[in-house]
């Protein structure tokens, strides 16, 4: 029997044992965020800061606005591992992180979030028309044709005009964007 058809026998795990947090635009004015928290990391923050803190607060997420420097928190379920965070500004750098909160004021993080720019809600007025060769992707291949323009997006310069360097561009993980391409189709076969 071919291996496609068979169905998936492997469980997932319900955890990983690790900590980690992703950040998704998914329209406008909504954010996505999912995470997980490992045991070390909850033991930590006992260690660091007491059990008595931490029965007396819950867990938050701070939603910081970069581009317009602020931020609020929304207080989440002690169970909840996602959470869709709605917010006003549209065209903005986000950043979310995870934590513990006692009041609107008090907000101790554990743990940072990727970026992410909220799209525009309105059409786009630019008529023209820019290809990209993905296949071409992170090699420097990017060619002017007669009939083709082939325009590579400058993510690192983009950052670099918000004060990120190229070093934290290509070496953090904060900044790894969602282009819909596996890395298969980015870099396996041309």
């Amino acid at each position: 029997m071919n291996d496609i058809n068979s169905p998936n026998t492997y469980p997932l795990p319900e955890s990983y044992g690790e900590t980690k947090i992703v950040l998704i635009a998914r329209d406008p004015h909504c954010i996505f965020a999912y995470w997980e928290i490992s045991g070390s990391e909850t033991r930590k923050f006992i260690d660091e800061f007491g059990k008595e803190l931490w029965k007396k607060s819950v867990p938050a997420l701070k939603v910081k606005n970069l581009s317009r420097n602020s931020s609020f928190l929304v207080f989440i379920d002690q169970l909840a591992n996602n959470w869709y965070i709605n917010v006003d500004d549209i065209n903005c750098l986000y950043e979310v992180e995870y934590g513990r909160s006692i009041s609107e004021k008090f907000f101790i993080p554990q743990i940072t979030s990727n970026y992410v720019i909220t799209p525009g809600n309105t059409v786009s007025s630019s008529t023209s028309c820019h290809f990209t060769d993905y296949r071409n992707f992170g090699r420097d291949l990017y060619s002017y044709e007669s009939n083709k323009i082939y325009e590579m997006y400058n993510m690192e310069s983009y950052y670099r005009n918000l004060g990120i360097s190229s070093m934290e561009f290509t070496v953090s993980s904060k900044f790894e964007q969602c282009f819909g391409l596996s890395s298969f189709e980015l870099f396996g076969k041309e």
